[in-house]
């Protein structure tokens, strides 16, 4: 009988993890995310952008490529913090030696915490396992709430009420063989290199998004802490890293002129002091005394201000503008 029980204890906790991780994976339903990571596993590329929604609809690979010949994948997302992009910049060193890191700067980013939602594990669920993911349960999940920690699927329990098709959904062709034409809609498209485009079904509306704001009074301190255990990781690796804030629509821009400016003038010294390059389209003539056009000379494409250039007031810009911007942010980048 007590060798009956000492058995019963192991097999029991088995059957529990085993239970634990099904639930994961089955109710966790297939995103762009699992097929960025299949990109980052296998195409051949030297730059890397991470960041939030802005860069994700706002820095177009393709463009880059075009222009100077860049090779990225942008695996910027929204709800991404410095702790996801400084373990996504060590997973994709893993694969390949990086030239370049455009990490962008959200501001309202470095205030808030980040959200406990389905979207707080969206690139943990498909991090490969290796010891870089180890780091990464150890400083992401494990300040989480404490039942994620040991159930990630409790994050997204409400995908119990679709669980057939979420069954049917990993047995299919388009599941196992990473398809991304089930990303695209009325609305938007997804891209192998990780972009998202916008489309301008909405253009010319009315928007009355309030755009979050930088606000020096609340400033995450651990924003900083894996911002600069990502420079020292790319100064140490022999990778360039390059800090971009995205332009906005200059009526959110006047509208809230007091803390943009602020953040502004935070970033740029904060950059400045570490010696790390910065790129900031917050300002008339990106940090040169010049207007755009003479910044750029007229010669390739521009930055967007105009309202009609967003899909609101926040700054994320439709497909044609990001094409523009992306023409002056490989001008600057590269020259």
């Amino acid at each position: 009988m007590h060798k009956v029980r000492k058995c019963i204890l192991p097999a029991v906790l088995i059957v529990f993890l085993s239970a634990n991780v099904l639930l994961s994976h089955i109710l966790y339903p297939y995103t762009y995310t699992r097929a960025m990571f299949r990109e980052m596993q296998t195409a051949d590329y030297d730059t890397l952008i991470v960041g939030g929604s802005h860069s994700k609809c706002g820095i177009d690979p393709s463009v880059l490529k075009s222009e100077k010949g860049v090779l990225a994948i942008n695996a910027a997302q929204g709800g991404e913090h410095t702790l996801d992009m400084y373990y996504l910049v060590r997973e994709a060193e893993k694969n390949v030696h990086l030239k370049y890191v455009i990490c962008e700067i959200d501001p309202s980013y470095w205030v808030d915490e980040p959200n406990q939602t389905q979207e707080y594990v969206a690139l943990y669920h498909e991090f490969p396992w290796s010891t870089v993911k180890i780091g990464y349960f150890y400083d992401k999940m494990l300040r989480a709430d404490f039942r994620t920690a040991p159930f990630e699927w409790y994050l997204y329990r409400q995908q119990v009420a679709h669980l057939p098709e979420l069954i049917r959904e990993k047995k299919s062709e388009e599941y196992r063989n990473f398809d991304i034409s089930c990303f695209t809609d009325e609305v938007q498209s997804y891209h192998r290199d990780g972009f998202i485009a916008r489309f301008r079904v909405d253009a010319g509306t009315t928007r009355e998004d309030v755009p979050a704001l930088w606000n020096r009074g609340n400033y995450n301190k651990d924003e900083q802490k894996y911002f600069e255990k990502l420079a020292e990781f790319c100064e140490k690796s022999g990778i360039e890293l390059v800090t971009v804030i995205t332009p906005i629509p200059d009526t959110t821009y006047e509208a809230y002129r007091d803390a943009y400016d602020d953040a502004s003038a935070f970033f740029e010294e904060y950059m400045a002091k570490r010696g790390i390059r910065m790129i900031n389209y917050l300002r008339d003539g990106r940090n040169t005394g010049q207007s755009d056009d003479a910044a750029i000379g007229n010669t390739a494409g521009r930055v967007p201000r105009d309202p009609d250039d967003f899909c609101d007031n926040e700054g994320h810009m439709f497909e044609d503008t990001a094409a523009e911007f992306t023409k002056v942010l490989a001008e600057d980048f590269i020259g």
